[in-house]
């Protein structure tokens, strides 16, 4: 009898260990998504600051020959391409679309682009919580 109240009290024992690292692990990732979260949203909004520099200024028809452009020194399309984190131009009569995927420490935990809508009226920012690749220029 001795024994059976040992190999109960042992197993509420592991049990009770178990328990406790798994809340301590799932504690752990919840706390790193929610830094990481922070941490991708400061750096988005101090690139999109960066990017309303270059992008100051400019209109749909400095994207429409966007590869021609990348050739002209100094031009808006060869800042843009430059830029390290540019991915992609969907360029229109009346509107630019840019994409610009933020790369950081915090990729594996969270996803983010910075989407660029340039057009006569001005550029406007928009950051979708997804990847680049998911964005689709026709949607904007």
């Amino acid at each position: 009898m001795a024994r059976s109240r040992r190999r109960r009290r042992s197993a509420r024992a592991t049990i009770i260990v178990v328990v406790v690292v798994v809340l301590v692990v799932v504690g752990g990732l919840v706390g790193a998504k929610l830094y990481a979260d922070s941490t991708a949203e400061e750096q988005v909004d101090d690139r999109v600051a960066e990017l309303e520099e270059i992008l100051a200024g400019a209109g749909p028809r400095d994207f429409l020959a966007f590869n021609s452009g990348r050739s002209v020194s100094g031009s808006v399309a060869q800042q843009v391409a430059d830029a390290g984190d540019f991915v992609s131009v969907d360029a229109r009569a009346d509107r630019a679309m840019i994409r610009f995927q933020p790369k950081g420490w915090w990729a594996g935990f969270t996803e983010r682009c910075i989407v660029a809508l340039v057009t006569d009226d001005g550029v406007r920012f928009l950051e979708p919580k997804t990847a680049c690749v998911r964005v689709d220029p026709e949607d904007y």
